[in-house]
């Protein structure tokens, strides 16, 4: 799939480790997931991983919204400087709803946006601002 080979060019290029696992999700700092950007630092590798447990359009979507995360980093995008300076709610969801934005229109421009990835974009940014349980 081209999109998917395009990512990890990209990954190589940027000196991320591109990571697929079989799983529906992966814990990352206590948390399930379902992939995660995590930059390069001090000359070590970073990692792009995506779970592919799930349907073939939820993959992509995460890997779109994953690799968004890596062009935010890659571009010193502000939205980006701003979280990683002061990781807190508000940031994060700015980044997140700007890595949504940007994952959709990766998968529209790829011409694999699927009919139901608004509306699992929609679903993830609001339990983003639904106060904790």
């Amino acid at each position: 799939m081209p999109f998917v080979l395009d990512v990890m060019s990209k990954c190589k290029k940027f000196n991320v480790n591109f990571l697929i696992s079989p799983e529906r999700e992966v814990v990352r700092d206590g948390e399930p997931c379902d992939g995660f950007f995590e930059a390069p630092e001090k000359g070590e590798s970073g990692f792009l991983v995506v779970c592919i447990g799930k349907d073939l359009n939820e993959v992509l979507h995460t890997l779109a919204h994953e690799f968004s995360h890596l062009m935010q980093w890659y571009e010193d995008d502000p939205l980006y400087l701003a979280w990683e300076k002061h990781d807190n709610e508000e940031n994060s969801i700015r980044l997140e709803e700007d890595a949504e934005k940007r994952a959709l229109d990766m998968l529209e421009k790829w011409d694999i946006l699927d009919a139901g990835a608004s509306e699992r974009s929609d679903k993830y940014i609001s339990s983003l601002k639904e106060p904790p349980k």
